[in-house]
């Protein structure tokens, strides 16, 4: 049994996913005290229809049933009640819910909301309040025509540099155009507002329909960015009433119309702040036993609640390594790509969360392991002795890259493929990149080894570096003049990669002198891969970060990134100030060794040539779709 006696203040914080409700517990210390949680298979499969959290049905739509939701709230709040929990202790709730999805509210909603009674579970009491008992999972796939609309109205590019990213297949503006358009017109009509998944949580606790949280906003391709506000071509296009696209005329009624309409139904974006969304409904107050006084702060996105739960300062990144590899970074850049992510941050106005998500992570240096392991004849083909081995004992850059591709790629987007190449000298000055073959050119099965993650690694750093601030180059490395400015080096650099590749293109936009050499403040290194410490430490001597390099292991992330955000708003309540996110995290770990800090060899110099090789094999050598 925890003991909750020496807390005076609790927070809750909720990770809605998938598969699982999560609560988990914090005190005013941001000490972690307990966890709940709920599988939706075990629990609730057979009342449902579930199949791993969800319900597959034909042409690619995966969707979740929103009762499902409803029951698990109640049965973890029934739960922590029979453990005993101080409900009343409780001062602040916030959380994540699954980016992209949606939920659709009746006209009846916000009465039954407005009216639950303590004596009857919230599916019941709820079961009229949707005009739709659904919600589209981040799986869903079933909106290519949809992904085609939005593009072909405003262009890829330009849709990237409005709303943050391209049209996405899970994204919640194409959700909503196929709603309306093509599945579900008529529930459509009886829909009074339209909810982010993260805003439906906090609906619910609230008792009252919430605004949509900005940051989480920016996963629905009709936000604009820039402007802070929607944009109402892209309305257009989510309501089916664009010109270009649907023929339907700007001076026609129903054009207008429409974009107010769902407008409406969205409802207002409110900046992103401290202050409470209110306080908790009287139904949970009188069925388990929260104060009147407990606040309910806007929960947001998944991937925004991760970086929540880490001391994030502007510059930093934090790689998750696991089946496919992402990158979360925190900028003050707004340059958009195609090729990945740019939101709204949860609590830091003015700054961003840059995301990229590359499908082939551990699948395609698992392949690389087992061919290695098996032409040394080593008896366990899953170890990664060898592996770690030949990348232990590599120094600089060798020359030797690859694109290994084992499923299809989305960034760049790209079929399955691997291509090998090595680096030619041509003159003094000129280099060549030349696709070889396994056994040509000096390229045998062992270099994989070092190429895999070389090559993964200077994609992220290629990617990472318009997002990240102008040059981050060290004044203080060993290998720079002392006396030069990081200006004129970073300049300098620039030159000589430029001068032996030429110009340097990523994703069709060039790379200029501050792209190319800004650097990392801190790189964190989370997920499966990061136990394997080779390949972080290679990682971290290509990425060359200011600050240092952090392995850290933060289960739980999206429930203590909730938690820690109830924290901080509520502190930010009580001194009625805005206190930066970044510095009222940090006290959680007083030294880097509690965060997992580790030494290398600094080779960001060195990856120089590394980073034009990759460049121009994209551009070259790659089989784009």
């Amino acid at each position: 049994m925890t003991d909750y006696s020496k807390s005076n203040q609790l927070f809750l914080g909720f990770d809605l996913s998938t598969q699982q409700l999560k609560i988990i517990v914090t005190n005013e210390h941001l000490d972690p005290l307990q966890t709940y949680h709920v599988e939706f298979d075990s629990q609730f499969k057979d009342k449902y229809g579930i199949h791993k959290g969800v319900i597959t049905g034909d042409e690619g739509e995966i969707v979740s049933p929103v009762a499902m939701w409803l029951d698990a709230i109640d049965f973890l709040f029934t739960q922590m009640k029979d453990d005993g929990f101080p409900f009343e202790k409780v001062v602040g709730i916030s959380g994540s819910g699954q980016q992209h999805g949606s939920v659709y509210w009746s006209h009846e909603a916000n009465n039954e909301l407005e009216n639950l009674k303590p004596d009857s579970n919230l599916s019941e009491q709820l079961k009229d309040a949707f005009s739709w008992e659904m919600s589209p999972n981040w799986q869903d796939h079933s909106t290519l025509p949809e992904a085609k609309a939005f593009h072909d109205a405003v262009g890829k590019e330009n849709l990237a540099k409005i709303t943050g990213s391209r049209a996405h297949l899970r994204f919640t503006g194409l959700q909503i155009r196929k709603f309306i358009t093509r599945t579900h017109g008529k529930d459509y009509n009886s829909t009074s507002r339209i909810s982010l998944v993260s805003s439906f949580v906090t609906s619910v606790l609230l008792g009252k329909i919430a605004e949509l949280e900005q940051s989480d906003a920016c996963g629905m391709n009709v936000y604009d960015i820039n402007k802070s506000d929607y944009s109402d071509e892209l309305l257009a296009v989510a309501a089916g009433v664009h010109t270009k696209i649907d023929g339907v005329s700007k001076d026609d009624p129903k054009y207008q119309k429409s974009i107010d309409e769902l407008k409406e139904k969205l409802g207002p974006i409110k900046p992103i702040t401290y202050e409470a969304s209110g306080s908790i409904a009287d139904y949970f107050v009188k069925k388990y036993g929260f104060s009147k006084k407990c606040n309910v702060y806007s929960f947001t996105g998944d991937n925004l609640a991760t970086i929540l739960s880490l001391p994030l300062q502007p510059n930093d990144c934090l790689i998750s390594l696991g089946t496919s590899t992402t990158v979360l970074l925190i900028t003050e850049n707004y340059q958009p790509s195609s090729q990945y992510h740019l939101f709204k941050h949860p609590t830091m106005p003015n700054h961003y969360m840059g995301m990229i998500c590359y499908s082939n992570g551990a699948l395609a240096r698992e392949r690389a392991r087992d061919e290695i392991n098996k032409k040394h004849n080593i008896e366990d083909h899953k170890s990664w002795d060898k592996f770690d081995e030949i990348l232990d004992k590599s120094s600089d850059f060798d020359g030797k890259l690859g694109i290994y591709f084992p499923i299809g790629e989305i960034v760049p987007q790209a079929p399955a493929q691997t291509i090998r190449a090595v680096l030619n000298k041509k003159s003094d000055d000129g280099y060549e990149v030349v696709a070889c073959d396994l056994d040509t050119n000096g390229f045998k099965i062992d270099d994989d080894a070092l190429a895999i993650v070389e090559s993964q690694t200077l994609s992220c750093r290629l990617r990472a570096g318009p997002m990240l601030s102008k040059s981050g180059y060290r004044k203080d490395d060993p290998k720079a003049d002392a006396n030069s400015d990081a200006s004129s080096k970073a300049n300098e650099l620039y030159q000589q990669v430029t001068k032996r590749f030429g110009k340097l293109y990523t994703d069709g936009k060039e790379q200029n002198v501050d792209t190319l050499t800004a650097r990392p403040n801190k790189c964190y290194y989370a997920g499966g891969a990061s136990n394997n410490l080779s390949i972080i430490h290679k990682m971290g001597q290509i990425f060359g970060p200011v600050n240092g390099n952090f392995k850290v292991e933060i289960p739980n992330a999206c429930a203590l990134g909730g938690a820690y955000k109830a924290s901080w708003s509520y502190e930010c309540e009580q001194k009625k100030e805005f206190i930066g996110y970044d510095e009222y995290i940090k006290k959680l770990f007083d030294t880097d060794a509690e965060l997992g800090g580790f030494k290398v060899d600094d080779k960001w110099l060195e990856y120089f040539d590394g980073v034009g090789m990759l460049a121009k094999m994209e551009e070259n050598l790659l089989k784009t779709e």
